[in-house]
């Protein structure tokens, strides 16, 4: 398949949208959406309520501030009070086709639409073709993600192999027999495969056919895209979505920023206030889909980018997110897993002598690592070290080491969890 280019093309006329096409286009959904929702007496029908806000009240993207946004922790507290699905959903549950269930614990459901989840669109822009042998890494069990991708691959004609997290060895004969031309996966993951291969005395570049990799979950620093290129003569390019909403925005080839979906609409708000932030600054990103099954209407990802819409030469017009900064809530991704600040918090609580602490995350050799670095009340116990990392194991369910520092010196730190990754 070498002959297949990778980077020209564009799947979608709503792609190009002029200014004007594009909130014409969004506008119209926006108002099917809201009109939907509070007919189905979702929760958005209460809070429009209790301002006195009817539907036809939002008419433009403007007015969508006239709206509360709604955080992950409503969902949960929302599927909690009124199971399963919180008053969100606006079909009968049976005419969904699959329900999942993401950590919250939060039930998405899906329902029986064409690329429900947006990814078709996405999976073209970053380079997959019709006719691909498409690797998913992604796990199928409850969490959304290995179907959530299926559906983008098979709606654009490609050829799934739903390998899941499974074994690393597993993966390289399944590259290696079947020829896999694309990866879907977090880019530590296919570092690992790789790794694997060569121990296994197989030469990458020239026995596996790899020619892209979808690459999510974990950011994509620019040396190990780099590396890709230079040493595996393939393609890594990322994008961006969660598993309540699916595709929010991905990259192009020119590898800018990541260009926004046309059926979703972006605003970054400043955490703290809820208030739009003006281009070009950074904030929290929320959305609002075009989804009439279960209407998420400005729903507030906790993730932090800023928002550019200078010209991008590849012709797609719509505006693009800079890379994820991080948390709003100081949530951090390690290794693809979720660490929370009160996670953190327990295994400073759970030792008396500590009077302070924060954990640094860091990467060495495209891996995560953290370090929990601790100020003591008085004399140093023997072993401290040894003792507090033992609750990290339990509480966050992952190794990291612990660093004693003099007192006074995380007085300025206001953050329980600091990311120092560099990602160039």
């Amino acid at each position: 398949m070498h002959h297949v280019d990778r980077n020209s093309g564009i799947l979608n006329a709503e792609e190009k949208f002029t200014l004007e096409e594009r909130r014409s286009y969004q506008e119209t959904f926006l108002r099917e959406v809201i009109t939907v929702a509070f007919g189905a007496g979702t929760p958005l029908k209460a809070a429009m309520y209790g301002k006195r806000l009817p539907p036809e009240n939002i008419r433009n993207i403007e007015d969508l501030q006239k709206l509360p946004i709604t955080k992950k922790k409503d969902l949960s507290e929302g599927q909690k009070a009124n199971p399963p699905f919180g008053g969100f959903l606006t079909v009968p549950i049976s005419d969904l086709l699959r329900i999942h269930q993401s950590p919250g614990p939060i039930y998405d459901p899906v329902g029986k639409i064409h690329d429900y989840w947006r990814w078709r669109t996405a999976l073209y822009s970053v380079g997959f073709r019709p006719g691909d042998l498409v690797v998913n890494t992604f796990a199928y069990h409850l969490t959304p993600a290995g179907h959530m991708f299926e559906e983008g691959v098979s709606e654009l004609g490609a050829v799934i192999i739903p390998t899941g997290v499974g074994n690393t060895e597993t993966q390289v004969e399944i590259m290696k027999n079947l020829g896999a031309t694309c990866y879907i996966g977090t880019p530590s993951f296919l570092m690992a495969i790789f790794k694997k291969a060569e121990e296994m005395g197989v030469n990458v570049p020239t026995e596996f056919k790899l020619e892209v990799g979808f690459l999510l979950a974990e950011m994509l620093p620019e040396s190990l895209r780099k590396r890709l290129i230079d040493e595996y003569q393939m393609i890594g390019r990322q994008a961006y979505g969660t598993a309540d909403v699916g595709c929010v925005a991905y990259e192009c080839p020119e590898v800018n920023g990541m260009h926004v979906h046309y059926d979703v609409i972006v605003e970054i708000v400043d955490p703290n206030s809820g208030d739009v932030l003006p281009k070009n600054e950074p904030g929290e990103v929320v959305v609002t889909c075009n989804n009439k099954i279960y209407p998420l209407v400005r729903f507030g990802t906790g993730d932090l980018s800023s928002i550019v819409d200078d010209p991008c030469p590849c012709g797609r017009t719509g505006p693009r997110l800079t890379r994820i900064m991080g948390r709003a809530d100081e949530v951090t991704k390690v290794k693809g897993m979720f660490v929370h600040p009160s996670q953190v918090q327990k295994v400073i609580d759970s030792h008396p002598e500590i009077a302070k602490g924060r954990l640094l995350v860091d990467r060495h050799q495209d891996t995560d690592s953290m370090t929990l670095e601790i100020e003591l009340k008085g004399e140093v116990p023997e072993g401290i070290e040894r003792v507090v990392e033992e609750t990290i194991r339990e509480v966050i369910k992952m190794k990291g080491s612990v660093r004693i520092v003099a007192p006074g010196s995380l007085a300025n730190a206001w953050k329980t969890i600091e990311d120092v990754r560099k990602w160039d």
